[in-house]
């Protein structure tokens, strides 16, 4: 009876003393802090719908706006650790806690799980202006705080890549801030505002629809998705900025279903046909496991904190 009990449990996959890992048995919902359409939200909802076959359930995308992502980011770091609420982890995890205060969580409060991308921005502008980059860029410095720049969220990667066109081109927008990137193509589009500095996937409908000029983008090489549209590096200035994105789930998720959902979402990200989905959406696939998610993460973690505190930026 005993080496019948052992056959068994090798059929069925498990060892002696081990017992199968039921889950999941209802629908895993994924968190986005930021509105429909925004470049979060395009992006995990490609990952979503591809990554059901490799999970078994139907993984359903939520949207939590508000507080320019905190609200989101907070119901992500106090969920059940159950595996059936994953967060969406992007560049605002490990910079949030160093530039507002009085925060709920820290970048502690998420349990990297996988990398799936790491987008660039692009600078769209009014077709109003019929500009290239480097006639914007004059027009800019000849109005300094004058020329609104459109930011989704309040230091999230949007007002890095700002900060760092200011410092090396010798710039000061008027910054403008709205709750995810593509209500801020929206208002460029609309003619309420000059500029705004949206990821690719976020600004890809209205730059397709000739809503709006694309004039650079962030990136260290040129995109795919805008391939006549240069990198502001090419054009002379040292600015390289990308928002990487990735899945989590909160401390205390037992090992087992982390290592579950690793396998899932890593098969996932390296699926072709979930490759061809996000480059068509204008989303760039960089994938990593669990380690490696994990030691990019603290190391950004530490970059961001230098580049914070020789920029001067205090937590408000």
């Amino acid at each position: 009876m005993i080496w019948l009990g052992v056959l068994i449990c090798s059929a069925m996959g498990y060892g002696i003393g081990e017992a199968k890992l039921n889950y999941p048995v209802k629908p895993i919902e994924m968190i986005v802090a930021y509105p429909a359409g925004g470049g979060q939200d395009v992006n995990m909802r490609i990952l979503a719908k591809h990554a059901e076959k490799y999970v078994g359930v139907r993984v359903v995308v939520i949207n939590k706006v508000g507080g320019a992502g905190v609200i989101g980011n907070t119901e992500m770091a106090k969920a059940k650790p159950d595996g059936y609420t994953l967060g969406t982890l992007h560049t605002g995890a490990v910079t949030d806690e160093l530039t507002i205060k009085g925060l709920p969580y820290t970048h502690k409060s998420f349990i990297p799980i996988i990398r799936m991308g790491a987008d660039p921005h692009v600078l769209v502008i009014k077709n109003s202006f019929n500009m290239d980059f480097k006639q914007f860029i004059e027009y800019a410095k000849r109005s300094p705080g004058k020329v609104a720049i459109g930011i989704g969220g309040i230091w999230t990667t949007h007002d890095f890549f700002r900060v760092k066109m200011e410092k090396v081109i010798g710039l000061q927008f008027l910054r403008t801030p709205f709750q995810g990137g593509a209500p801020a193509v929206q208002a460029v589009a609309g003619g309420h505002i000059d500029c705004s500095i949206p990821l690719i996937t976020e600004g890809l409908p209205s730059i397709e629809g000739k809503l709006v000029t694309p004039i650079a983008i962030s990136g260290p090489e040129r995109s795919p998705s805008l391939p006549n549209v240069p990198t502001v590096k090419e054009l002379g200035y040292d600015v390289v900025q990308i928002m990487w994105r990735g899945i989590s789930v909160p401390p205390g998720t037992p090992e087992e279903i982390i290592t579950f959902l690793e396998d899932g979402f890593l098969k996932t990200c390296n699926d072709p046909e979930f490759q061809a989905d996000l480059r068509k959406a204008g989303g760039t696939p960089s994938c990593m496991n669990r380690k490696e998610f994990t030691k990019f993460y603290e190391e950004e973690f530490k970059s961001y904190s230098a580049i914070v505190k020789e920029l001067g930026i205090e937590p408000k």
